[in-house]
């Protein structure tokens, strides 16, 4: 019995890097944001924020994932992200999650059925950000949990500075 527990142990610890094999990375070309991007996404075209990235739809539709990077407004990292976090509030989400420090900030909401994720870090001593926002359907939370894990801690600059 024993033997078998350790076969099954050694076979579920082999199919761990095919798991994590199946993500791939998104490296913006100008400003170096990069983020690891599940299976099923496929680039839709042009992020539709300040700076330049891309966005990954989901396969089904029913999700998607905004990567871009872009310049520090003249006010600094924070002052930027409050200001983005505003414009959420603004643009009806309700805030239900938000982490500042003076190098991230990750933040999240729900509207309309639908529940987002928003991760951003300071990259090239503060002048530049990386970031990430991922929407999907509230009635999908379980499904998402992971997903919105693996994207902020993969969210790194992967390039030089601009």
């Amino acid at each position: 019995m024993s033997r078998l527990f350790a076969l099954a142990s050694i076979a579920a610890l082999a199919a761990l890097p095919l798991q994590a094999a199946d993500w791939g990375r998104y490296t913006n070309p100008r400003y170096g944001a990069g983020v690891d991007i599940p299976p099923g996404y496929s680039v839709e075209g042009a992020a539709d924020v300040a700076g330049e990235g891309k966005l990954f739809r989901a396969e089904n539709g029913r999700a998607h994932i905004l990567v871009w990077g872009g310049p520090v407004d003249g006010g600094g990292f924070s002052s930027e992200m409050r200001a983005r976090i505003a414009m959420d509030e603004a643009d009806g989400w309700a805030i239900t999650y938000r982490s500042e420090t003076p190098d991230w900030a990750a933040w999240g909401g729900a509207r309309g059925g639908h529940i987002f994720y928003a991760k951003s870090i300071a990259t090239c001593d503060g002048r530049q950000t990386a970031n990430v926002r991922l929407t999907y359907p509230a009635l999908d939370v379980p499904d998402f949990d992971s997903i919105a894990n693996r994207l902020g801690r993969s969210l790194a600059q992967d390039g030089a500075c601009y």
